[in-house]
């Protein structure tokens, strides 16, 4: 538990002095390995900056869960994989700033591990498949889509204890007023 305690103190470090959210990234992650590497400390991260106006996504993800890049009717169009590794592992790593384009109605959709390593009573798995097979197909809203999700994760998982966090995040570019 002490490393989630410290984490969020170490990612607050060395930000202020980044002229970039990429050079915040690269100070973050040597921050965590050189000086708590000997603990085994790391963390993943997602760092996006999209444009409402014209739906570019700017993105690093150091080592997180691919997000998922929806089209309106629920299908993946983009995985966003990761561009370096989890923040802490090695110093001096290197990290590629992506980008790419939220077309109206489309979602981009994150969760954490402890989803699809969320586990049933019977220590099954709720896979990355199942993830993609629950999404509501049109996606109506990122709201629906969030709650239908968690509705699968539950109904999966019952009673059996929890092990990890269980995160998600949606974002949906508006559609076009037109296709409405």
């Amino acid at each position: 538990m002490d490393d989630l305690v410290a984490s969020p103190t170490s990612t607050e470090s060395p930000a202020p002095h980044a002229l970039s959210p990429l050079q915040a990234i690269c100070l973050t992650n040597d921050y965590i390995a050189l000086n708590h590497g000997d603990l085994g400390m790391f963390a993943t991260l997602f760092f996006g900056v999209l444009d409402p106006n014209t739906g570019t996504l700017t993105y690093v993800n150091g080592g997180h869960e691919p997000l998922q890049l929806l089209d309106p009717q629920g299908q993946v169009r983009w995985e966003l994989k990761p561009t370096g590794p989890a923040l802490g592992i090695v110093p001096h790593a290197r990290f590629m700033v992506q980008q790419t384009k939220l077309i109206p109605g489309e979602v981009l959709l994150g969760y954490t591990d402890g989803i699809t390593e969320a586990r049933a009573v019977n220590a099954e798995f709720f896979t990355k498949a199942q993830l993609l097979k629950s999404l509501p197909q049109p996606i109506e809203s990122a709201e629906m889509l969030l709650e239908q999700i968690m509705q699968q994760v539950l109904q999966h998982t019952q009673f059996a204890k929890k092990w990890d966090d269980i995160t998600l995040l949606a974002v949906r570019r508006q559609p076009d007023p037109e296709e409405k």
